[in-house]
């Protein structure tokens, strides 16, 4: 089981760049990968960072970013495009005079506009550069891992003293069934007694004793209910992504004890109901974050 929380970061340094990856999840319905970089990288390097990434983690939101700082005298070289530079003066010039406006086009307005400024570094640099960001993103996704499995046990231990003790509340619910069956048995009698006199109206008899029969029993809702809960023990301890499939068998709990106390006829049943739901509610709040 593994969290889907997480925080790593892996450095490189040569003598031409220091090379940075920091990687943080927080939890999300499926795997989305955001990558961010200081400088510009090739659509094949990000893509390669995304599949490195699908091979380790299956669901949450990857925010990934990339700093690169280059070293003298291996700065990037910039260049100036000044034909676009030139390009852009002159549109932005008669938009002023066609809009009636004071403003002077100035060096910082061009500056910002893309295209105008590019850099570029040694293709044997840039090669280099590929194999550090690899080796750098390697280290930041151990890390977010590592840190991902060590929440994640911190979640399973939560949830198995939770289940614990769902387990001792269903055991005091079955001692209890044969108790409330009784005492609803000696109530269905009576109730028997009071609509079966001359003259009552057949239809409302007809009615009556479908509810008496739906109601009391609650055996096969609690056999239900224990196998949904062997179930969700047998899937904690998988390695594999298991979020979303406990998630599906706590709904399915969550059904079966809802049924069991729209049917129970007791007061004692009805709280270790209302027990055991707070309890499904609390490990519904540890999946929350669970890959």
């Amino acid at each position: 089981m593994h969290s889907m929380t997480g925080y790593g970061e892996g450095r490189e340094s040569s003598q031409e760049v220091d090379l940075r990856v920091e990687m943080s999840t927080v939890n999300h319905r499926f795997l989305e990968i955001e990558v961010k970089s200081s400088e510009a990288i090739p659509f094949a390097w990000e893509k390669k960072i995304r599949q490195l990434v699908r091979e380790k983690i299956k669901r949450g939101k990857v925010n990934l970013n990339v700093e690169i700082r280059w070293k003298p005298p291996f700065l990037s070289e910039v260049a100036i495009n000044r034909e676009r530079a030139t390009s852009y003066k002159n549109v932005l010039s008669r938009l002023c005079q066609d809009l009636e406006l004071n403003d002077r086009v100035t060096l910082s307005h061009l500056l910002a506009l893309p295209g105008v400024i590019s850099s570029s570094t040694k293709p044997q640099i840039k090669k280099n550069l590929e194999t550090m960001l690899k080796k750098a993103l390697t280290k930041a996704l151990k890390n977010v891992l590592k840190m991902r499995e060590k929440e994640g046990k911190e979640h399973l231990q939560s949830i198995l003293r939770y289940l614990k003790r769902i387990q001792k509340r269903l055991s005091s619910l079955e001692k209890e069934i044969p108790t409330a069956q009784k005492s609803y048995q000696e109530k269905t009698k009576e109730k028997l007694e009071s609509l079966l006199v001359p003259g009552e109206d057949r239809e409302k008899v007809t009615r009556e004793l479908s509810l008496l029969i739906s109601r009391g029993d609650v055996s096969e809702e609690k056999l239900r209910f224990q196998s949904h809960l062997n179930e969700l023990q047998i899937t904690l301890p998988q390695k594999e992504p298991v979020g979303k499939k406990i998630r599906f068998i706590l709904q399915e709990l969550q059904r079966e004890i809802n049924t069991i106390g729209a049917k129970a006829n007791s007061f004692i049943i009805s709280r270790l109901v209302v027990q055991i739901k707070e309890d499904l509610e609390r490990i519904r709040e540890e999946v929350q974050n669970i890959e």
